[in-house]
């Protein structure tokens, strides 16, 4: 491929609303890799592009996500143009996530033309990881046994070897519905108001990278009419757990805690941790000397590894400032960064397999 920027702009071309439009992307990310000289496998789940030597070895896999949220308001530029200027290439994706699919591609691409010492690389392109259906798990069963992992999100090539996860909460209080001005016991707002209040008193262990764990209010719901105190009122709570605070543990501080009821609505996107000494963090740390290591406040895809007892670290091109804001964008450097980084570490990774110092894991 002559251009990079020019063949991320093919999928920032793509729009994406949702779920309707997953056949689309994976389509336009297919024919790039066709483009590449990949065989490539696709399903409603995203699609797999691989290389895989002759002598045996472990299997790495890169993984990312094609969906984006909806382009929003407030663009300069059209969100889905694939512009470039001044080597900046503006579009809703360039950074979360299709920056990271577009350079793990470019790097697979690059290592099948240089030869793969052993074992295989597979480059898993999925949806959903922006909705309620992520599809990396279903795309991770056809893959087979594997060894370690990539996550692709924009991190400015810092390597995360850990990442808060994701809990949703409801709180509801109950409360007596009557005429405003005749009411004299506390009403359901009152209730919840207090309870949020409390929440700033609430005190979690500390990580060693990530810190706190972070309960966020961000929807609030009550009311009838202006004159009536409603019998219920709801707000959700955002949830940001860590290693040293789970989503259990977390759950379990707010009951006791709190006056109202506390239902848990979400808690897939647990939070993840890879040792320092696993063998893919060696061989990135060996690969990008530089790059400084870290935790993670955002979860993505790297969960469903986890589950899995697959190692894995994220690591993509990009500032995620820009992450689901008018004007997305890259710079040819910033995906240029990310094409030779992904190219090393799977040189890093491959080499010391050949080395025989990578055990195989064998779980899938």
């Amino acid at each position: 491929m002559s251009d990079q920027l020019q063949a991320l702009a093919r999928l920032l071309q793509v729009p994406h609303l949702g779920p309707s439009d997953d056949a689309a992307i994976i389509a336009a990310a297919a024919s790039l890799a066709h483009d590449l000289g990949f065989e490539v496998g696709t399903s409603a789940d995203g699609l797999l592009v691989s290389v895989e030597a002759e002598a045996e070895g472990p299997t790495l896999v890169l993984a990312s996500h094609l969906d984006t949220v909806p382009a929003g308001e407030g663009w300069t530029r059209p969100p889905h143009g694939g512009e470039i200027q001044d080597d900046i290439l503006f579009g809703r994706g360039a950074v979360d996530a299709r920056g990271a699919c577009c350079a793990m591609l470019l790097a697979l691409a690059a290592v099948k033309e240089r030869g793969l010492p052993r074992g295989r690389v597979v480059v898993a392109l999925s949806v959903g990881e922006e909705g309620d259906d992520p599809s990396l798990p279903r795309l991770l069963d056809r893959i087979g046994p594997i060894d370690a992992g990539v996550v692709g999100e924009p991190t400015a090539m810092r390597i995360a070897l850990s990442q808060k996860g994701l809990m949703v909460i409801e709180l509801v209080a109950k409360g007596q519905q009557g005429h405003a001005a005749r009411i004299t016991e506390p009403g359901a707002i009152e209730l919840l108001a207090k309870d949020l209040i409390q929440l700033q008193y609430l005190s979690f262990p500390r990580h060693a990278t990530l810190g706190r764990a972070k309960v966020t209010p961000t929807r609030f719901q009550a009311g009838i009419a202006d004159n009536v105190t409603p019998p219920e009122a709801r707000a959700i709570l955002d949830v940001r757990s860590t290693p040293a605070c789970d989503g259990p543990t977390i759950h379990a501080t707010l009951c006791r805690s709190l006056k109202c009821d506390v239902r848990v609505l979400l808690d897939t996107w647990t939070p993840c941790e890879t040792p320092a000494d696993a063998p893919v963090v060696e061989a990135a740390r060996r690969a990008l000397p530089k790059a400084p290591l870290f935790g993670s406040d955002a979860a993505s895809d790297w969960v469903f590894l986890m589950q899995r007892g697959i190692p894995a670290i994220k690591i993509g091109p990009g500032d995620n400032r820009w992450a689901h804001r008018p004007d997305e964008r890259i710079t040819r450097a910033e995906l240029q960064a990310g094409i030779d980084g992904y190219i090393s570490i799977i040189q890093e990774y491959c080499a010391e397999a050949e080395a025989g110092e990578i055990p195989q894991c064998a779980v899938g």
